[in-house]
């Protein structure tokens, strides 16, 4: 069995999880609500204060077990960090995070865009992962995410049918998407309901389309 982490190496997704939630709180609470999540500067300062706190219980923990002393002689020899997360020391992790973190950050704008192009022009066969809830009246308020198909483009006005199949998470569409189930018409209903672009671009602000798939 992999052993995920050795000796304190969950310490990083606890002061991660801890840190993130308390941070927004304590912000918001006394700078206005909303004031933590409208301002990137505060995010990028509280991901490199967390870091460092973090890294330097890391070192704290490991350095003591980085070397020690043969009892037969005096050489020092090298022993591997006590305390890791996926094999990796904690102090490791606090260099890791903040580069995945910003990297994401730099890459979702570019994701964004491209999505939002191809609601632009849309075109047939394209799948839209959604939250039906927030699109159509009376919809489960538990099982709410499905796809969209898009069957016909016509200039401003695109006809699309909805999935009979419907899941309370994104993982069970995102996995239909992956394995080409959603492809298959018959994963579809039969009625067919129109969209202009504009209404597209609406539903994909407001997070009811979540993802658009095109082959």
């Amino acid at each position: 069995m992999l052993n995920i982490w050795k000796g304190y190496g969950w310490l990083v997704p606890a002061i991660l999880i801890a840190a993130f939630i308390d941070v927004q709180f304590v912000i918001d609470y006394f700078m206005g609500d909303g004031f933590y999540g409208a301002n990137n500067w505060v995010k990028i300062i509280s991901l490199v204060v967390v870091c460092l706190f973090m890294g330097g219980v890391g070192l704290l923990l490991n350095y003591k077990a980085r070397l020690f002393r043969r009892t037969e002689n005096i050489d020092d020899i090298i022993k591997p960090p006590a305390h890791t997360l996926l094999f990796l020391p904690i102090e490791i992790w606090a260099v890791i995070v903040p580069c995945l973190v910003l990297g994401l950050h730099y890459l979702a704008p570019a994701q964004q865009d491209k999505t939002l192009s191809y609601l632009e022009n849309p075109k047939i066969n394209d799948i839209y992962a959604v939250d039906f809830s927030k699109i159509f009246k009376n919809e489960d308020p538990v099982y709410k995410y499905g796809t969209m198909l898009v069957v016909s483009t016509n200039l401003n006005l695109i006809e699309i049918q909805s999935s009979t199949h419907a899941y309370d998470g994104m993982s069970g569409v995102r996995k239909d998407i992956h394995n080409g189930k959603a492809k298959d018409m018959r994963y579809y209903g039969a009625e067919v309901t129109a969209f202009n672009v504009q209404e597209l671009i609406r539903f994909y602000r407001q997070k009811a389309i979540l993802s658009v798939k095109r082959d």
